[in-house]
């Protein structure tokens, strides 16, 4: 059982600024394996650990750049450096300048990397609405100009993993119209793999998921508090961990690809009364979870840019 940590509540923006003198030393880096190169460029890991994102074939490090948070392509840049292969950006985030800011730093580099990216489907139709032939041409056409966009913004012919953004019902998930545009794309190569992410009612959406067999990611909160408040809308939200694990455990039989958010909201953690809490141990501690391919962290400077990686050089 985990322990509760001895501070819950600091939020990991001030959690850094209070130790920002520790974070900032070499010696928080600890680790051989851990360098600053000499040329400036950034980190120079030894071995960044990775795994199979369930059935897709896609290898990811263990720590995703959650790049929703930074428009610097210098942050981004450096992230890479340490061996992250992963970046998480969205249609939506800074009005898809996000993606373009993406779209630059890997533009010459693109197959050494994995891009997700997300599509809002904003819809008042409801139930039996969803199902009609006008509707269906509405919601293909939507994510037929999102997919577009965001491709010419990241300045590449394929994006790997392409999620609905902010799915929150079953009957969106499980639209016909959604699912044929996702075959479609698959077959055209424009994307790798589909799935949703969600920020509520994981555990129906989950469950849904497990039934239908068809997404191959999901990506949900996820942290050892069962709760987590939103950093930009201050939106709080809890949810039942213990039915959404049964369900991680599903999809994991499954072999769905199961990507973790919301990673540090629920604070610092402590895995004993001796050590105090970080976000570096409540970050290893998701990950100890095998069901867990990969944490996508929002990053906003270098110094939580080295407190993660220790967590994907060492976990």
């Amino acid at each position: 059982m985990m322990n509760e940590p001895k501070n819950n509540r600091i939020s990991r923006k001030e959690f850094i600024r209070k130790s920002s003198a520790g974070i900032l030393s070499v010696g928080l880096l600890g680790k051989a394996s851990l360098l600053l190169s000499n040329s400036g460029k950034g980190f120079k890991p030894a071995s960044p650990q990775t795994r199979f994102l369930g059935r897709t074939g896609i290898k990811v490090t263990i720590i995703g750049f959650g790049a929703s948070r930074t428009q610097e392509p210098s942050l981004l840049k450096s992230a890479l450096d340490t061996g992250i292969n992963f970046i998480d950006t969205g249609r939506s985030y800074a009005n898809g300048q996000n993606e373009v800011m993406v779209g630059k730093v890997i533009k010459n580099i693109r197959k050494d990397f994995i891009i997700q990216s997300k599509i809002r489907i904003p819809l008042r139709e409801k139930g039996k609405e969803l199902k009609t032939v006008e509707v269906s041409k509405k919601i293909k056409n939507l994510m037929l100009s999102s997919l577009n966009a965001s491709l010419k913004a990241l300045q590449t012919d394929y994006i790997d993993i392409m999620l609905i953004h902010g799915a929150n019902s079953v009957e969106i998930i499980n639209n016909e119209a959604v699912m044929e545009f996702f075959r479609t794309a698959k077959e055209k190569a424009q994307i790798r793999a589909c799935g949703f992410s969600s920020h509520d009612n994981q555990v129906e959406l989950l469950k849904a998921a497990n039934e239908s067999q068809f997404y191959d990611v999901i990506m949900v909160p996820y942290n050892y508090k069962g709760s987590y408040i939103h950093s930009n809308t201050g939106h709080f939200s809890e949810y039942d961990k213990d039915a959404l694990e049964s369900e991680f455990l599903k999809a994991e039989k499954n072999n769905i690809g199961i990507i973790a958010m919301k990673t540090c909201s629920g604070g610092p953690y402590s895995p004993n009364e001796k050590s105090e809490p970080s976000f570096k141990d409540g970050l290893k501690w998701i990950l100890d979870h095998s069901y867990i391919h990969s944490a996508t962290v929002a990053m906003g400077n270098i110094s939580e840019i080295k407190e993660n990686i220790q967590v994907m050089l060492n976990n």
